[in-house]
Parts: C-alpha cells; sequence; structure tokens
C-alpha cells in the first residue's frame, strides 16, 4: 500500500513536469556528507555537492559546506551553516543569447528551524529558513552574436558585487516502510521579493548500515520569478552521508 501511494505521487510529479518538457532542462546533483553527533542535543556536519545542467552536458556549480544542528525540544530543531559556492554564471540576453559566460564565487549564510511530528510510521517535518547570499565583485568577458554564433567582444563587463535574502519554506512526509527504506515527498518554496522558485521532490532514503545512508530523488523546479537565469529543471539528485 504504502509503496502504491508513493509510486502514484511520483508519477503525478512527472506529470507536472512534463507539461512543458519542451523548455524545460535537465541536471544531475550529486552531494556527499558527513555528520557527527556530539551529544543527544548537538550535531555537526560538512559536505560538497555538484551540479549540471543543460541536460546535464554542463557544470553548474560546486560547493562546500558546513553547519550546526541543535535540539531543543523533542520537535523542534534550530540549525545555522555556510556554503562557499563556485557557480558557473551566464547571462543571457533578451533573443535567448549568452552574452558572458565565467564561474565566480558566492558566500551563503543560513538559520532555520525545522518542527517535525510523528503518526506512527509516518512523519510530517516543517523547515523554515532564512538564508543571506553575497556575490563578489567579478569581471567576465562579453560576448556577441555574430553570423548566428556568439564572438568575443573584445572587453570586459564588471559585475557589482550583491547581497540576497531568501526566505525558504519547506514541508516533508516521509514514511519508514523497513529499517532500510524511508520514502518521502516535499515541497519547496524560495521566497525574496515575490516567489522566486518552486521544487516538487520524490525520493527515498536509504539506510545502508548505522553509519552509511543514501538519498535518491527526482526533482522539477519551477522558477516563476528567479534572477539567476536557471529555468524550469528536471533534477536526479543521489546523496551519500556517513554518520559517526
Amino acid at each position: 500500500m504504502e509503496r502504491s501511494i508513493v509510486l502514484a505521487a511520483l508519477a503525478a510529479l512527472l506529470a507536472v513536469g512534463t507539461a512543458n518538457a519542451q523548455s524545460d532542462d535537465f541536471g544531475i546533483w550529486g552531494e556527499a556528507n558527513v555528520e557527527k553527533r556530539i551529544n543527544q542535543n548537538l550535531t555537526i556536519d560538512g559536505g560538497v555537492e555538484f551540479r549540471s545542467r543543460d541536460n546535464a552536458g554542463e557544470a553548474d556549480r560546486w560547493s562546500v559546506g558546513a553547519g550546526v544542528t541543535y535540539k531543543l525540544t523533542d520537535w523542534l530543531k534550530a540549525s545555522a551553516g555556510y556554503t562557499l559556492i563556485d557557480d558557473h554564471r551566464h547571462k543571457v540576453n533578451n533573443s535567448g543569447k549568452k552574452y558572458a559566460d565565467f564561474w565566480g564565487l558566492r558566500h551563503r549564510f543560513s538559520v532555520g528551524l525545522t518542527a517535525s511530528k510523528s503518526f506512527g510510521r509516518l512523519s510530517l517535518s516543517l523547515r523554515e529558513r532564512w538564508q543571506y547570499t553575497y556575490r563578489p565583485e567579478a569581471s567576465a568577458q562579453r560576448y556577441y552574436v555574430a553570423t548566428g554564433a556568439l564572438a568575443d567582444s573584445g572587453f570586459e563587463h564588471v559585475y557589482s558585487g550583491k547581497g540576497k535574502n531568501v526566505w525558504r519554506n519547506r514541508l516533508q512526509a516521509k514514511y519508514k516502510v523497513s529499517k532500510m527504506w524511508r520514502p518521502y515527498l516535499s515541497v519547496e518554496s524560495n521566497v525574496s521579493h515575490g516567489l522566486e522558485k518552486m521544487r516538487y521532490a520524490a525520493g527515498t532514503e536509504i539506510r545502508l548500515s548505522k553509519q552509511h545512508w543514501l538519498d535518491a530523488k527526482y526533482m522539477y523546479q519551477t522558477t516563476p520569478n528567479d534572477d539567476d537565469d536557471e529555468g524550469n529543471r528536471h533534477i536526479i539528485g543521489v546523496g551519500y552521508t556517513f554518520k559517526f
């Protein structure tokens, strides 16, 4: 019964995702993490992540981060973290042609609260997270469209440094099918100056042992008002966590 529900939900996500499939991108996200429980309430973690875009044919970003989580009560946790992002940025003009393509760093700080409640094998959680991202000033070679192809413009453009605040809200339902399998569904919104992104995910945690965990998911991202030129995207995500 539980597996049928998860499969039906995944099919619904795929149906939503394929509605505009011709204009959507596809990417693969992979991550590796370590997690250390200091005591009954305090946990620290760190990890690296890679993302691709353009139908998984081009690197999108690398990142490395660290964080801390503290259990305030049986149902409420507080967290804080920092992530250094090396971002492959491509600026696009109104005709859809790239006019800059370069790598640039971003510094991201976040704090959040996660409330959770269990109903037997089913658990529901709501995560509220504020994040601040700062892009330092960067210069990049500009391009122009010539005879249908991009050509070097011969000059650089300086992109000013800027900061951005985003409020992220994620609702998740997870079901413990067995000691090994924990399928889940989630929906997340990113809000800055209006709604920027929505992410719908279906996946499962896989407990290989007490120390080794895997996570596999399909996610569909929509970008109603995003300024990072990401666009709508189908994503396959795979993660590994070592807990000690």
